[in-house]
């Protein structure tokens, strides 16, 4: 079968930004708990630590409540923070081996980002380790409502629309490292059928060497992938 669309999850799938991440959230949080680099959480104490909470969590939401103690007002303004703050961070992100040759073989096949991360330090990312290029459109966290974030599939509809996209009686991969990312891929399926009931969204686990492996028996993907050569053959054989 032919894919129309290439849809990417960034954190832990293109980028490993679990140090920028980790220094990030303690910057947001010391908004709210103005001791917290006196008390580190364990979740934002190492890298291993941040990476096994990820996996285990359902979504930001729970882990700003379940693992920071945020309440809800206090989440959604940490949320408006993030991004303003990932930008003054001087942390760069780094791109994971083997990317940058899958996203030049595919280059012709439309591409694009789904994240919760900011499309403003998405792309200030993708550019510094010049593969933004490769993407037609790059959706995060505030180009969607609050409620409509991952496993929602708002972020998976406006990206084929801004893609130029019409016809999706078609093929489509989304590629994530986390369970929602699945859920986000079934949910994204499940809504394009309503109007093309031949649309197929094929969903990748990606676990990069060395990082978390999580699943949900509940959302298992199509495919899982434990590097990118192995992701490589998987796209290959789609």
């Amino acid at each position: 079968m032919a894919i129309k669309a290439i849809l990417w999850d960034y954190d832990g799938t293109l980028m490993d930004s679990s140090k920028k991440s980790i220094e990030v959230s303690l910057e947001v949080l010391s908004h709210f708990i103005p001791d917290i680099y006196e008390n580190i959480p364990e979740p934002l104490s190492s890298r291993e630590n941040f990476q096994e909470t990820y996996g285990r969590i359902s979504d930001w939401v729970e882990l700003y409540h379940v693992c920071y103690g945020l309440n809800d007002k206090q989440t959604r303004e940490a949320v408006k923070m993030w991004g303003e703050v990932q930008l003054q961070n001087k942390t760069e992100a780094e791109l994971y081996s083997g990317i940058p040759e899958i996203l030049e073989h595919f280059k012709e096949t439309k591409m694009g980002v789904c994240s919760q991360n900011g499309a403003g330090i998405i792309k200030r990312s993708l550019e510094h380790h010049s593969v933004l290029k490769y993407f037609g459109v790059v959706i995060g966290v505030d180009d969607v409502l609050f409620d409509e974030q991952k496993p929602h599939p708002a972020a998976f509809i406006k990206a084929l629309e801004k893609l130029g996209i019409e016809e999706r009686n078609e093929t489509f991969v989304y590629i994530g490292d986390h369970s929602v990312d699945v859920a986000f891929g079934r949910n994204a399926e499940a809504m394009l059928k309503k109007d093309f009931p031949e649309a197929k969204v094929v969903c990748i686990a990606m676990h990069h060497p060395g990082d978390y492996c999580e699943e949900d028996e509940n959302f298992l993907p199509d495919y899982i992938a434990h590097s990118s050569s192995e992701l490589f053959e998987i796209l290959n054989g789609i």
